[in-house]
């Protein structure tokens, strides 16, 4: 029996085609275990230092982005029949993601092993590998089938 196992599920998305497979897969665990589930996105500002009048445009682009980024799970949990909220934060993706999944309580998060940033994570590690070790929470990382979601952008850039 898969009710009841998991209440509360955070899913973590960055936007990039790569979070599909990982947003598919939590409205897929939310409505096989009956969890309420969270989408979070989260806007790492830390490189940037604008001044007030710069800030204006990249607050506005932040959550256009933030927006986009939180569409697709809304449509797909909408079509699921899956109870959703959203959350948009600015920070440190991992610290901001494990900070909120604390808040609510959450029994998963949801992460994907593929991101935006790859010469980060070659550097400092990844944003799923600092969930994973500093998560109180389970952590599924859901790994990308890369040359698939390659193809998928290919597709997508020549239909635009």
């Amino acid at each position: 029996m898969t009710q009841g196992l998991y209440n509360t599920i955070v899913v973590a998305t960055d936007g990039t085609v790569y979070a599909k497979k990982v947003i598919n897969t939590a409205v897929g665990l939310s409505k096989l275990t009956g969890a309420k589930l969270y989408a979070i996105y989260v806007s790492d500002i830390s490189n940037f230092t604008p001044t007030s009048a710069e800030w204006e445009l990249i607050t506005e682009n932040i959550k256009q982005e933030s927006e986009t980024a939180l569409e697709y799970v809304r449509m797909l949990a909408e079509k699921e029949n899956v109870p959703l909220e959203t959350a948009s934060r600015s920070g440190a993706p991992a610290i901001e993601i494990v900070q909120f999944a604390n808040q609510i309580n959450a029994d998963l998060i949801v992460v994907g092993a593929t991101g935006k940033k790859a010469l980060e994570r070659i550097l400092l590690g990844s944003v799923s590998e600092k969930i994973v070790r500093n998560a109180k929470q389970q952590v599924l990382v859901v790994r990308a089938n890369i040359e698939q979601e390659k193809k998928s952008k290919k597709s997508d850039k020549k239909n635009e």
